[in-house]
């Protein structure tokens, strides 16, 4: 397996995570491939009933790894390719996987972060998160204006997607954005217990709730 992510099972809670934190757990393409290949795994493993996401380090993924050699190594970042290519299949699979899946927060959820943690069903932060629809201030476009707008309505997300600016943990607490604030000390401990009580819940109900709560989104 790639060693910029790791992968463990117990308990029927899968976890992925994300292991560059040299570089703030920023995605490259190739790595948003295993990230896909990780979630179907657990998807597929019929043992694993919960799945949490977590960053290596100070952070839980700063986004898109802007490095031109890299970022343009499946081609032009047309909608295709981003679609089957690049972070929007991830948030497709997160959403889309009938499982319940919690994101540990710590430190940057920006750009393809952020959409990352908003596709995930739980999300617990710690109190130096800071969170950005960033993609403005990096001259591109797209990024969190299909979740944003459900999480905090149309005025507020449009002043979040154009501008740029980071939010804390307690303003994004504040906008409906977070499931629970913890003490940095209690972050893995609260996860954990939560991902325990999600395993032993009914899950064939929770994905049938997840898929009519996609369909909604789309009427």
């Amino acid at each position: 397996m790639d060693d910029r992510f790791l992968y463990s099972t117990e308990g029927g809670i899968a976890t992925i995570t994300i292991n560059r934190p040299g570089k703030l757990n920023a995605l490259l393409p190739d790595m948003i491939l295993e990230f896909s290949d990780l979630l179907e795994r657990a998807r597929r493993d019929n043992a694993v009933r919960c799945v949490v996401l977590r960053g290596e380090g100070r952070a839980f993924c700063a986004g898109d790894d802007l490095n031109p050699e890299d970022r343009f190594k499946y081609g032009p970042p047309d909608m295709h390719t981003r679609l089957k290519m690049g972070y929007p299949r991830l948030v497709n699979d997160i959403l889309q996987m009938r499982k319940p899946v919690i994101a540990m927060l710590r430190g940057y959820a920006v750009g393809a972060g952020f959409d990352i943690a908003l596709a995930c069903d739980f999300r617990i932060a710690a109190p130096d998160l800071k969170m950005a629809a960033i993609f403005v201030k990096r001259g591109l476009g797209g990024g969190c204006s299909y979740l944003l707008p459900r999480y905090v309505g149309f005025g507020k997300a449009t002043e979040l997607l154009l501008l740029g600016e980071m939010i804390d943990a307690p303003q994004a607490d504040r906008l409906g954005l977070l499931t629970k604030i913890v003490p940095d000390d209690q972050l893995e401990a609260e996860t954990y217990a939560l991902a325990g009580r999600l395993a032993k819940a009914a899950t064939q109900a929770i994905g049938a709730i997840k898929n009519a709560r996609n369909q909604g989104l789309g009427c």
